[in-house]
């Protein structure tokens, strides 16, 4: 198995297909397709792809067509000769001709405009560009990946992104999973992103308690890998101890995890205790008023009295004398019961 495949971290039968595909691709000059949902991580396999290929010794140009603005976009994709058009002063290559004897990477390809699309497709079956502004075309010699997270044949069906261009780009295809189809990698990737961000921030966190990885098993990842590294991020660069607990997340995560497992009706242990100290802690954000709380938490009222009293918390309007602070107070050591 190349290095750049053993790059792409985890352990489940996913991710180990995943591998394969890019050691069966990568040896080929074909356009690939690589698709996924956002945050999964799909430039990185452009990159495996590329590091396991011919042309690694090649540059690998990265270009996110979403963040190209659409007046410049041709420019920067084809360049354009000096004189070409107000403010062009010099030549300059564009994004094919600087790929040449490498890959060029085309990020959220779905984006491309209506009038671009052609352009390309034209690209692909010549191997030839012309700069604005040039009389001729320049031959260029590089790969193309391409990665998306909109469902093309879609865009296709509904007249979005043009048939011919869908097939000569959908050559060979590969799908990054998401992080909840592959459960077995969150502790591995977790573990890892930790001990890499307190190696940069110099923090001492070392490892999570078994409350905090049982929350990381159960929660869905809708912003996937991209999610768990920004969770770890902010619970590394404040956590003071060696070992994570449920009190060191962040606010956001613990909000939607309670969210989360609400919707799905999956309450164990664990989640009882999180729901409960996230009670806590918006019971005392809404100065007291548990309507707000529960506003503030996304949960149905009924469900955060349900939680909030079973821990013992007492609404104002039954014991108004109570300090508000007092729920805090009472959870911010880690009891929970």
């Amino acid at each position: 198995m190349s290095p750049a495949a053993q790059s792409l971290l985890g352990i489940s039968e996913a991710i180990d297909e995943l591998r394969k595909t890019i050691n069966l691709v990568a040896p080929t000059d074909l356009s690939v397709l690589i698709q996924g949902e956002t945050g999964t991580g799909k430039e990185l396999v452009a990159r495996a792809i590329h590091d396991s290929s011919r042309r690694a010794r090649g540059p690998l140009i990265d270009v996110n067509c979403a963040s190209l603005p659409e007046s410049l976009a041709e420019a920067e994709l084809f360049g354009h000769e000096k004189g070409a058009f107000t403010g062009a002063d010099r030549p300059r290559k564009g994004h094919f001709e600087q790929a040449h004897g490498g890959t060029l990477f085309l990020d959220e390809v779905g984006e491309l405009s209506p009038q671009l699309q052609p352009k390309l497709l034209r690209v692909l079956e010549l191997r030839e560009v012309r700069r604005i502004g040039g009389a001729y075309s320049v031959a260029v010699d590089f790969r193309l990946i391409m990665a998306t997270h909109r469902n093309l044949e879609d865009m296709v069906r509904t007249g979005k992104f043009r048939e011919d261009l869908y097939h000569r780009m959908n050559v060979c295809s590969v799908r990054k999973p998401a992080l909840r189809e592959r459960t077995d990698d969150i502790l591995v990737l977790a573990h890892h992103f930790a001990g890499q961000y307190a190696r940069e921030m110099n923090r001492a966190v070392r490892c999570f308690s078994r409350d905090v990885l049982n929350l990381f098993l159960g929660y869905p990842w809708p912003g996937n890998v991209r999610e768990l590294q920004n969770v770890l991020r902010q619970t590394v660069l404040t956590c003071k101890k060696d070992t994570v607990d449920v009190a060191d997340l962040p606010f956001e995560f613990l909000r939607k995890t309670v969210a989360a497992h609400v919707k799905l009706g999956i309450y164990h242990q664990t989640m009882k205790d999180v729901s409960r100290r996230l009670c806590a802690y918006a019971i005392t954000a809404a100065q007291g008023s548990w309507r707000q709380a529960a506003r503030l938490l996304g949960i149905p009222r009924s469900t955060f009295h349900r939680i909030a009293k079973s821990a013992g918390l007492k609404d104002p309007h039954d014991s108004p004398q109570e300090s508000l602070h007092a729920h805090w107070d009472k959870f911010k050591g880690g009891a929970a019961e």
